[in-house]
């Protein structure tokens, strides 16, 4: 766990549909890779900073607790729960460390402690589903097998995976993606969602400036795809600086980072 001791910064999105109805205007929060991490006491910095966004719903975009087996994600969780009494409507689907816990019985504490506590929020897991949010938005949650997080390499995605996974996009309504990982933006983009968004990236760890970021959880250096605003054949995709950090706590030119999505019709 690493303690900041200010809040993370905002970075503001806007994106514009056809699909919802001239006057309608829907703001997120978004959270990507907090880790555990905290921002000062009782996570302050973090609620302050999500207070000041003012969302009409939260969005966690994966990773908001760690896969080890000595860690403990209560605090984490409580700061969940403090945020959903506050903001009622949380959509969370789950990053690779929310998969490896509950898929692996090294992690059963940590499981029973997360499941325990998603349960006294009254929240659910988006684990290749949806939730219909307001103004025509559904948004889906995807999660990926460890095969498709493995370092060194970027595994394509089998074709048709994504409709098997969750289904055809309804091309009536504007479609929301949470991906955890941005390096499959090429096998999402088939899928025709309207919004991308994920992190996992961490911004790269260390920004060089005109560059970007150094590496990727993959190993890869200088990933494609870690930070900001991409586009390609109609689909758009945002990728999270991410909240916090693991393992290898360093974040250079690159500060803590959620996200204020507002979502406009026109």
């Amino acid at each position: 766990m690493f303690i900041f001791n200010k809040p993370p910064v905002i970075t503001e999105y806007v994106i514009e549909s056809h699909k919802l109805g001239k006057d309608e205007r829907n703001v997120f929060a978004v959270i990507s890779d907090l880790h555990e991490c905290r921002f000062g006491r009782d996570n302050g910095f973090l609620i302050e900073a999500l207070n000041e966004i003012r969302p009409d719903a939260l969005i966690i975009a994966g990773d908001l607790i760690n896969a080890y087996a000595e860690g403990d994600p209560y605090f984490t969780m409580e700061t969940l729960n403090t945020l959903h009494k506050q903001y009622p409507l949380i959509f969370f689907a789950p990053g690779n460390h929310e998969s490896k816990i509950l898929k692996r019985p090294v992690f059963k504490k940590q499981m029973l402690c997360f499941q325990r506590e998603m349960e006294k929020a009254g929240l659910s897991l988006l684990r290749n589903g949806y939730r219909d949010a307001f103004n025509g938005l559904r948004i889906y949650g995807l999660e990926l097998d460890h095969e498709f997080y493995r370092r060194f390499v970027i595994k394509r995605l089998p074709e048709k995976m994504l409709e098997e996974l969750l289904g055809r996009a309804e091309g009536e309504r504007f479609n929301i993606l949470i991906a955890h990982d941005p390096a499959h933006f090429p096998d999402y983009i088939k899928w025709k969602p309207d919004l991308i968004l994920s992190g996992h990236v961490h911004g790269g760890l260390i920004r060089i400036p005109g560059i970007g970021g150094l590496i990727g959880p993959a190993y890869t250096p200088f990933p494609k795809y870690d930070s900001g605003l991409y586009e390609k054949d109609g689909v758009k995709m945002i990728v999270s600086r991410g909240a916090g950090s693991h393992t290898i706590n360093l974040r250079i030119n690159n500060p803590p980072e959620i996200l204020k999505l507002v979502i406009k019709g026109i």
